[in-house]
């Protein structure tokens, strides 16, 4: 399975997620995936700062892979990544498959740049979007993906073909707590190992604090499990009424789901978007502590 990455990387930095990061050193650790290319988008950070932490995860990992840095803002669509995945889905037609886990500015701007992208692209698996607000002990958590480029999220998601969408709200079916997260690492000292533990050990004191969570979502795996392990998954279709309106903050409209707050304006389009959730709980949390472990055994 050849992937690229479309990602707002903040894995170095502090009091922002991680879960980019891990997404990318998940696929490194499957056997089924060929990683060929990485591109940055702005999303939990400016895309100078994801820029910059994608420079390092890669230089870190030494990985030679093609990058290129991506839209800036809502609209910035013409730039280098989006020229790069634009170029990538003529070069590999019908066998490339995009996880985009940021704002959807670089595709976008790739469909843009060739208007066969949609057709070319084997599939994506997107995170982002929310069905329900995500209330938690403290606060409400705000959608950071595809309400940052509405009207590229549209695009994919009405033009797209098998688009799965790992929203906001089923990836809480799956909590990583502090306690499974160092038993699982324990007495492990690879140096990637390491470095997982480093970066991601703030991101459960930032959760507790800001949220109230008491372990942390790994949102951005979830969509590239599902992507290359939908066995963990159903894969399950509905039809949403989607708007950029709604878009904007990050909704997803589906009546079936929740009619007592199904609220849409025009202009909106129905469309079937698959939403997977999680059926193997235990077994794909395993499934993705086991692919990290393994990434130390490779370097070897």
């Amino acid at each position: 399975m050849k992937v690229a990455i479309d990602f707002d990387n903040t894995f170095f930095t502090a009091n922002r997620d991680v879960d980019d990061g891990m997404a990318l050193l998940y696929l490194l650790g499957c056997p089924e995936v060929e990683l060929i290319a990485v591109t940055s988008t702005f999303g939990n950070k400016g895309i100078d700062l994801v820029d910059r932490d994608t420079q390092h995860l890669l230089e870190t990992l030494q990985l030679d892979l093609p990058y290129a840095k991506g839209g800036q803002a809502c609209g910035d669509y013409l730039n280098p990544a989006s020229r790069l995945l634009a170029d990538l889905a003529a070069q590999y037609a019908g066998d490339l498959y995009v996880l985009a886990t940021g704002s959807l500015t670089n595709l976008m701007g790739a469909s843009l740049l060739n208007p066969d992208f949609f057709d070319q692209v084997a599939g994506f698996s997107l995170m982002g979007g929310t069905t329900a607000p995500l209330n938690f002990a403290k606060q409400e958590m705000l959608e950071l993906n595809f309400s940052c480029d509405p009207q590229a999220a549209y695009q994919v998601l009405t033009k797209g073909h098998n688009v799965r969408v790992m929203t906001g709200n089923h990836c809480l079916d799956l909590l990583f707590t502090q306690e499974q997260y160092e038993a699982a690492f324990d007495r492990v000292e690879g140096p990637i190992v390491q470095m997982i533990q480093k970066y991601s050990a703030p991101w459960f004191r930032d959760n507790d604090l800001e949220y109230g969570i008491k372990g942390f979502y790994n949102w951005d795996s979830l969509a590239a499990a599902c992507l290359v392990h939908p066995e963990y998954f159903s894969l399950d279709q509905e039809k949403y009424w989607l708007s950029v309106e709604g878009l904007a903050r990050g909704r997803l409209h589906c009546p079936s789901q929740d009619p007592t707050q199904y609220v849409v304006t025009k202009p909106y389009q129905q469309t079937l978007v698959t939403t997977p959730r999680i059926t193997k709980k235990e077994a794909l949390k395993d499934h993705l502590y086991q692919t990290w472990l393994s990434l130390d055994d490779q370097q070897k």
